[in-house]
């Protein structure tokens, strides 16, 4: 598995930070928030946009 770098927004203060998963699967540095120590994260939305058809 090659390294990812994914950015996160925490659930709780709205930080944005960048984690990166190593070849191992784990996360480095660890998932907690550094402005409030919160371990609850949002993975963010892609750039761009959807199209849905109407049902």
């Amino acid at each position: 598995m090659a390294d990812l770098t994914v950015d996160y927004k925490c659930a709780n203060c709205g930080a944005i930070q960048s984690f990166t998963r190593d070849r191992e699967g784990k996360w480095q540095p660890a998932m907690t928030c550094k402005a409030c120590g919160s371990r609850i994260f949002i993975k963010l939305r892609r750039t761009g946009h959807k199209i849905l058809d109407a049902e």
